[in-house]
């Protein structure tokens, strides 16, 4: 069971896919450490699942050594619509091999425990396109639905999850529906807004198959993917990494999201930055008095510009801290 989302961010007119999901494994038992959002071999698509683990396993695995094995599939020539057709039919053929040890037990029922969302960037089509894959019974096998079909829509976002009891999907696209009208974001482009239904999902302790620190990739229109850590279960938490917690002597060198903010921790700036000179940042001084109009954060920077600000602000930490131990020492003498 789990709870996973996938959307189309939009900021400043660059598009990103991410894909985002919790950690939580059950099926007699909880553990919150389970890897649920998969790097496929192909750096331009992504994989994750709800449903049993037990089933959708031995699938994703089937697939990871198909894809490692197959120089066609591997190479980034082969569109992802091609090989979202082969994920298809590997997997249709591999749930038909199930027997049930079971007498009088419904082949069909063990074959549908897991649903998938597929997506990637498509260099065929020139946009981001994301598919569910689920059983058939009719079929006997696996179909596939594309979910961003849908030229009309101003922005893409999607929820696939299970909880016994609950309609945990149909809560969460319904509950982010009402935190963009009470945000007046109806009409907005997303941002990070569908990890914060995930977060809260997560953290609720009454939903016992969502659970365990989120897992977070994107993929980006250079047809490459990046995997994020998060630190959890609040910014003062400890950093994880696809559902595993780490300390910070441990932890893998990636980029980590602050849950609280919904932001990289490296792309979190002060809202207000005052007395800018020339003195203190040379020639920058222009740039950042243009992203501090009037001493305020501007809003619409690109990551780009919030990188540059954040390594601007600590090289002139830096530097005064080095002058002020240097001023102390001569002090002293």
């Amino acid at each position: 069971m789990t709870l996973c989302a996938a959307w189309i961010r939009q900021l400043n007119n660059v598009e990103e896919l991410v894909f985002a999901t919790d950690s939580a494994l059950t099926g007699g038992e909880k553990w919150d450490n389970g890897i649920k959002l998969f790097e496929l071999p192909r750096k331009d698509c992504l994989l994750c699942f709800t449903g049993s683990t037990a089933r959708a396993y031995p699938l994703i695995l089937n697939l990871v050594s198909a894809i490692n094995f197959n120089r066609r599939l591997e190479s980034p020539a082969t569109g992802i619509a091609e090989i979202l057709n082969y994920v298809s039919e590997l997997f249709t053929t591999l749930i038909k091999t199930i027997v049930s040890e079971v007498p009088g037990e419904d082949i069909h029922s063990l074959r549908n425990e897991a649903r998938f969302l597929f997506g990637g960037w498509c260099w065929q089509t020139n946009r981001f396109r994301i598919w569910k894959l689920y059983y058939s019974r009719e079929a006997e096998g696996f179909l596939f639905d594309e979910l961003t079909n849908d030229d009309s829509k101003t922005r893409f976002y999607t929820f696939m999850g299970e909880a016994k009891g609950r309609d945990i999907e149909k809560e969460a696209k319904d509950g982010f529906h009402q935190y963009l009208l009470e945000e007046d974001k109806v009409d907005s482009k997303l941002d990070m807004e569908p990890l914060r239904i995930l977060r809260n999902v997560a953290q609720e302790a009454a939903i016992r198959e969502v659970g365990g620190s989120l897992q977070i990739a994107k993929v980006y229109k250079s047809g490459r993917s990046e995997f994020f850590g998060i630190f959890w279960p609040s910014s003062t938490g400890k950093p994880c990494f696809q559902g595993r917690e780490y300390n910070n002597f441990t932890r893998p060198p990636v980029r980590y999201y602050n849950p609280d903010t919904l932001e990289v921790f490296e792309m979190e700036l002060p809202d207000n930055l005052n007395a800018i000179s020339e003195e203190m940042f040379g020639v920058d001084a222009g740039f950042l008095q243009d992203c501090y109009p009037e001493g305020k954060l501007k809003q619409t920077l690109s990551d780009n510009d919030r990188y540059k600000i954040k390594t601007l602000l600590t090289d002139y930490a830096y530097t005064k801290y080095l002058k002020d131990l240097q001023e102390q020492g001569q002090a002293e003498e």
